[in-house]
């Protein structure tokens, strides 16, 4: 090994062979050590935050012209953070790096306590679809993969001491199909996620997007369109307030933990720190929100709620249940989407995310799913055989979510067991 730091296939090389024995300096050699770190990132413009308040005014003022998602936004994290990453006990290190008092790169990195061992992540947990970094516009421009790569060594360094990199669910784009932007961190190595993304443009009119569809599923979308209007009064609406954007919040969200826990799906929607940041981001104030929360109803009877998010031109589904028991001939869920597509493209906005997870449906939307990647490594001996164990149970997952064989009967087995 050398004593670089830099990224080869899936591991990072740990500093030489004493560091793989699990070396580190002690006394005056660990001060000099601690010390020349500390200079060497200060003059990379590197800075390590340890809290959210400390983080948060530079990280604001970049957010409106960085590339990513909203789940780095800092409303998002820190929601997550009050509620459900504080309560686990996971530290911040957020890494911010600028050039020239320009920010470049926002990284909402933590420090997670799990089995004894010291785990590198990012932020967000499982209320994070997307992880990675909130980057400059020319950031690519100005910093090739070599660079980067120099530039994630002198990170580490200045980051807490941590056993293990745990870097999952990473999009291998920060952009769109149309205008895609390398995640520079997807480029470090690691391996395919077992999920994909399922992002496509939007065209400028819904007729447009229509389009795309063989003329007999444009008929049958319209025929249960008309047979639904046929059943009663049919209304589609946005929450309009915090409150209403609250009340449905809770609802869609029971409803969603039911629909999974029927298939022997555990989820975030019944355990109550989740619930309590979902809670919170519903209830930002309008200059500063980011749900947006939709439901489709028959004579004010529930058919199909949904909890998206609009960022950047983008509009993201996170959360998307129906009531199986009504009128399932007609696709109520699907309507409800074409609906919120409708609704983004009348709006302008430039994309559709459908989010990380096969689905069949979301395959008629998309053609091309946006690779994920996760990178698990060593980063200290004790890290060592968890890495390996980790990377080869992703392995297994990916095989098996793969096959639809496979899937199919897994399946089964949770519904069986549920």
């Amino acid at each position: 090994m050398s004593d670089s730091n830099t990224v080869s296939g899936e591991d990072f090389t740990m500093g030489g062979e004493r560091a793989a024995r699990g070396w580190r300096p002690r006394g005056s050699s660990a001060r000099f050590r601690a010390g020349y770190d500390a200079r060497l990132a200060h003059a990379a413009g590197i800075t390590i935050y340890e809290s959210f308040e400390a983080a948060e005014p530079v990280w604001r003022a970049f957010e409106p012209r960085a590339a990513g998602t909203a789940f780095q936004s800092f409303d998002w994290l820190s929601a997550w953070h009050r509620n459900v990453g504080g309560a686990t006990g996971v530290a911040p290190a957020i890494a911010v790096v600028a050039r020239q008092d320009e920010t470049l790169l926002v990284a909402p990195l933590g420090i997670e306590r799990r089995f004894g061992l010291r785990r590198l992540v990012w932020l967000g947990g499982r209320l994070a679809d997307y992880k990675g970094p909130l980057v400059a516009p020319d950031f690519a421009a100005r910093m090739g993969h070599e660079d980067f790569a120099a530039l994630w060594t002198q990170i580490r360094r200045a980051l807490p001491p941590h056993d293990l990199i745990v870097m999952e669910d990473q999009p291998v784009s920060l952009g769109t199909p149309g205008a895609p932007f390398a995640n520079p961190f997807a480029g470090l190595g690691g391996a395919a996620a077992p999920d994909a993304a399922y992002v496509f443009d939007l065209p400028e009119t819904f007729d447009a997007f229509s389009q795309r569809y063989r003329a007999e599923t444009r008929r049958i979308d319209r025929s249960k369109m008309r047979k639904l209007e046929a059943e009663g009064e049919v209304t589609f609406r946005f929450a309009e307030t915090p409150d209403e954007r609250l009340a449905m919040v809770e609802d869609i969200l029971a409803r969603k933990a039911a629909q999974l826990a029927a298939q022997g799906i555990s989820s975030i929607f019944d355990d109550e720190c989740h619930l309590a940041a979902w809670r919170e981001l519903a209830m930002l104030p309008a200059d500063k929100q980011l749900l947006e929360v939709a439901e489709l109803r028959l004579d004010g009877d529930f058919l199909s709620g949904s909890i998206g998010h609009v960022w950047h031109g983008r509009n993201t589904l996170m959360v998307h249940t129906y009531d199986p028991a009504t009128l399932p001939r007609l696709s109520p869920g699907r309507l409800h989407l074409l609906k919120l597509i409708q609704s983004s493209i009348d709006r302008g906005l430039a994309a559709y995310d459908l989010s990380v997870g096969h689905a069949a449906y979301k395959e008629s939307f998309c053609d091309k799913p946006t690779e994920m990647r996760n990178v698990v490594a060593a980063a200290s001996a004790l890290g060592v055989p968890v890495a390996l164990a980790m990377r080869a149970g992703f392995a297994v997952k990916r095989f098996i979510k793969n096959d639809p064989r496979l899937m199919a009967l897994v399946q089964k087995a949770r519904a069986r067991f549920a």
